[in-house]
């Protein structure tokens, strides 16, 4: 089975992913919300998501480990329940907008990425093995991230990356028609 790891904190945002999770659903992917400690999670809209603690996930059971930006907290970076999580996983990882720092500071991002210009500036310290780079969305080697307001193009860039749009073509012009309202 394809799995998802999708992994939240407190007023994420929702919508940098939903039209993404859609497609992933509909490929064929299971999407299993993880948090730290698991329970209720609230978005950014303020629906709450029921989850998973992230301590009861096994990180080689997932193809895709799926962060939405939102409310990014050095609390978050730092744990090590989620680093290590991030260390011992060997799949796709996406990471819309400030949660790149959360990739970064679990040691694994290496090389180009983009964000927020203002989580770039907050979290800087995390970033030391990494360059920034100004694009909306960056891929490089297994991890993707991106600036939160590129949520199609991130979109199109995680399809890719699972070769989900190989499998079947159509899919690139429904979601270019859904995603940029074509």
């Amino acid at each position: 089975m394809k799995k998802v790891g999708f992994i939240v904190y407190d007023h994420f945002a929702m919508w940098q992913v939903s039209l993404l999770q859609m497609f992933l659903k509909n490929a064929g992917y299971q999407i299993e919300p993880l948090s730290i400690s698991g329970g209720g999670i609230a978005t950014d809209g303020g629906i709450s998501i029921l989850t998973e603690p992230l301590s009861k996930a096994n990180s080689k059971s997932y193809s895709l480990v799926l962060f939405p930006g939102g409310n990014v907290t050095e609390e978050i970076i730092e744990d090590p329940t989620l680093q290590h999580f991030l260390q011992t996983f060997d799949g796709l990882i996406a990471a819309s907008c400030a949660s790149a720092a959360i990739v970064a500071g679990a040691g694994i991002l290496k090389g180009n990425y983009t964000c927020v210009p203002i989580a770039k500036e907050r979290f800087s310290r995390y970033f030391t093995s990494s360059t920034y780079t100004d694009n909306d969305v960056c891929v490089n080697d297994r991890i993707i991230t991106s600036k939160g307001h590129a949520h199609f193009e991130f979109m199109m860039a995680v399809l890719n990356g699972l070769r989900v749009m190989q499998e079947d073509p159509r899919l690139e012009s429904m979601a270019l028609k859904l995603g940029r309202n074509v």
